[in-house]
């Protein structure tokens, strides 16, 4: 959490120094950084000591949104922790609890639809690399491949400068270091992108 409310602040402190006009043009393009978290649990088959919990970890990146009337293409390039809880029962009885963090930088690739103004549906691969991937408490993988599912709101007002991710994120890949078990990430997003629209031109 400490490490959110950090990124939470540096882009509060620098989006300011900024000065953009949105573009309500139905073609064209703009950038985005983005900071939210991401509640984050292990998928586990086969035979663990370890049962997976949820967490709150933080999430933050950039992305590209290219808008041709109602159709949307999305990339972005995202860091975020993974991982969640597990508890293990103990000889002794009761439970203890462990955290479990796998550092991921990603890159999802999103097409979307927008079937209302303000509200775009959007579905694509994320390809994912853990850069604490092979070594102790992390991932026994350094690859994910993922399925994303979610929607970007828009929105309006005096907030028009500013969208909302909401989105689910289904890992393929077997990430677990145990030989004995399979391990797959499950995440679910939510995140504010703050919009770095062009500036509109000057009429001569």
């Amino acid at each position: 959490m400490h490490t959110y409310r950090l990124l939470f602040f540096l882009v509060s402190i620098s989006l300011p120094h900024f000065v953009w006009a949105q573009s309500n043009n139905p073609v064209g393009g703009h950038f985005g950084v983005k900071v939210g978290v991401s509640f984050t649990q292990l998928a586990i088959t086969g035979v663990s000591p370890n049962i997976p919990h949820r967490a709150m970890e933080p999430l933050a990146g950039v992305m590209y949104r290219y808008r041709y009337h109602k159709v949307v293409i999305q990339p972005e390039a995202l860091v975020g922790v993974r991982g969640g809880t597990f508890q293990q029962e103990l000889t002794t009885g009761g439970r203890s609890t462990t955290g479990v963090s796998y550092y991921y930088a990603s890159l999802p690739i999103l097409a979307g639809f927008i079937p209302t103004e303000g509200i775009t549906i959007q579905a694509g691969p994320e390809f994912s690399y853990a850069l604490n991937g092979g070594r102790t408490g992390g991932p026994g993988s350094k690859n994910d491949v993922g399925v994303v599912v979610g929607a970007h709101y828009d929105f309006l007002d005096m907030l028009d400068k500013f969208s909302l991710h909401i989105r689910y994120v289904h890992g393929l890949v077997n990430v677990s270091p145990e030989a004995g078990a399979s391990y797959y990430n499950r995440n679910l997003q939510i995140a504010i992108v703050y919009n770095l629209y062009p500036k509109k031109k000057k009429n001569k």
